[in-house]
């Protein structure tokens, strides 16, 4: 990876739209900011925009869900000398790729940013002790969160990791240098912000608060997607024990299931029954028409889906729901109908998951090589997907079941990278470049990224 510059940080408050009018206020000096958090509605407000802001295309509105990260997955063929043909080989020299992967990197630290200004306040005694647990629960979890997936994008592949300094993990607010640490640091740094936001909501989750910001929990960084959120940590890290252990508790939640044919047939194609966490994206409709089914959208070669992901699987409920043609053009087009979500009621509708039960049960099942718990959990995935009758008698077969179904499963999701990268995966499906440090370790920006505050 190439060296940066570090950032300058200044004081800051969150931009976004939508959000209560002092959010549009950009605040000089520390007494406008203890004005903003003297209130538990300034407190409130902070983390609905920092939430906000995670939904935007730059990061989980598209790039880090359906769009750049599932191009450098190949899941989309694309028209050539476009910034996603140069994604897709992994051109990162490219100005296009360059610009995306700087407003990508700029974007992760600017919302840590304002979640360490939240923070910095969040201590002041203004806050209920429930409330205090749950706002600074989320943000700590948010934190973590964020600097986990710059690991996952920007890190060493876990296992090829040394004593060198390699990204920063933001934990103040300062305008003094912020020094870069090493994969050994930041992952302590990591391990801390989950634990301490774990067990700050595990004493609010369960016993509820009575306060309408306490609703729409799969909106928010939860409890129980904290829990899913250290399983996946474990799992980056390389210790299998300790995922499993998180991923096992919540299988067995039964707040939470797989979600199964008679979803799909109602057209909850998202599987909200497995949401953990998820973004609420209130013009997701028209974003989708626009990704996905106008003139121009993503698509796939049929032959591609049918044969290569799904190994000409009929009964398998995703080939059969979430993939149709588009045939109202001069070309038809195969594409991915998992964001259509008419058949979804109210506010459960418009969601971007970003953690799913299903992750938990691959997981498990990766980390564990009990061959007869994991059949046992590979079981329920079968008859939930409605998989063909499948050979997991051997730790080999297992593990080759695990790395298809990411492919099959977080398709339009932003996973399957990560899943390959963790892997080291020499052969990525549907391209010819061998995977290595060059095409698993995104560049770090090459110019100072500077707040202007």
């Amino acid at each position: 990876m190439r060296k940066i510059m570090h950032y300058i940080i200044g004081c800051c408050v969150l931009l976004c739209m939508g959000c209560a009018d002092w959010l549009d206020v950009k605040p000089n000096d520390r007494l406008e900011q203890e004005e903003m958090f003297s209130t538990e509605d300034g407190f409130k407000n902070a983390l609905t925009g920092i939430y906000i802001d995670l939904k935007s295309d730059v990061l989980y509105g598209k790039n880090m869900t359906m769009g750049f990260v599932e191009n450098l997955a190949q899941h989309w063929d694309v028209s050539a000398e476009t910034v996603e043909d140069y994604t897709c080989k992994y051109d990162f020299e490219n100005s296009q790729v360059e610009a995306l992967v700087k407003d990508i990197y700029a974007k992760y630290y600017n919302i840590i940013l304002n979640i360490n200004n939240l923070l910095n306040f969040v201590d002041n005694g203004v806050l209920s002790e429930d409330v205090y647990c749950l706002i600074k629960g989320e943000a700590l979890a948010l934190r973590a969160f964020l600097h986990l997936d710059i690991l996952r994008l920007f890190g060493p592949i876990p296992g090829e990791q040394n004593d060198s300094k390699i990204l920063v993990y933001s934990r103040v607010v300062s305008r003094d240098y912020q020094p870069m640490v090493s994969w050994a640091e930041y992952i302590v740094f990591l391990r801390e912000d989950l634990n301490a936001a774990e067990n700050l909501l595990k004493k609010v989750e369960e016993k509820g608060i009575h306060d309408d910001f306490f609703a729409y929990r799969e909106n928010r960084l939860n409890y129980w997607a904290i829990l899913a959120l250290q399983a996946r940590y474990y799992l980056w890290i390389q210790n299998k024990e300790k995922a499993a252990e998180y991923a096992k508790l919540l299988i067995a939640n039964k707040r939470f299931r797989l979600s199964n044919e008679t979803d799909l047939v109602k057209k909850d194609l998202i599987g909200t029954s497995e949401l953990l966490f998820a973004v609420h994206v209130y013009n997701l409709e028209e974003k989708v028409m626009q990704y996905f089914f106008r003139g121009g959208g993503v698509k796939k070669d049929m032959k591609k889906v049918q044969n290569d992901l799904f190994e000409n699987d009929v009964t398998d409920n995703r080939r059969k729901y979430l993939w149709n043609e588009i045939k109202n053009e001069t070309t038809p087009r195969y594409t991915l109908f998992k964001y259509q979500q008419e058949g979804i009621a109210g506010n459960s509708a418009e969601q971007i998951p970003l953690i799913r039960l299903y992750e938990m049960y691959l997981i498990a099942i990766e980390c564990n090589d009990d061959l007869a718990e994991c059949k046992q959990l590979v079981e329920e995935l079968v008859v939930a997907r409605n998989i063909s009758v499948l050979n997991v008698d051997n730790l080999d077969k297992k593990n080759e079941f695990v790395g298809k179904e990411y492919q099959k499963e977080f398709y339009g999701e932003g996973q399957t990278f990560f899943y390959c990268k963790r892997k080291a995966m020499k052969e990525i499906l549907w391209t010819d470049k061998e995977g290595g440090k060059d095409l698993y370790v995104l560049p770090l920006p090459k110019t100072e990224i500077k707040y202007e505050y």
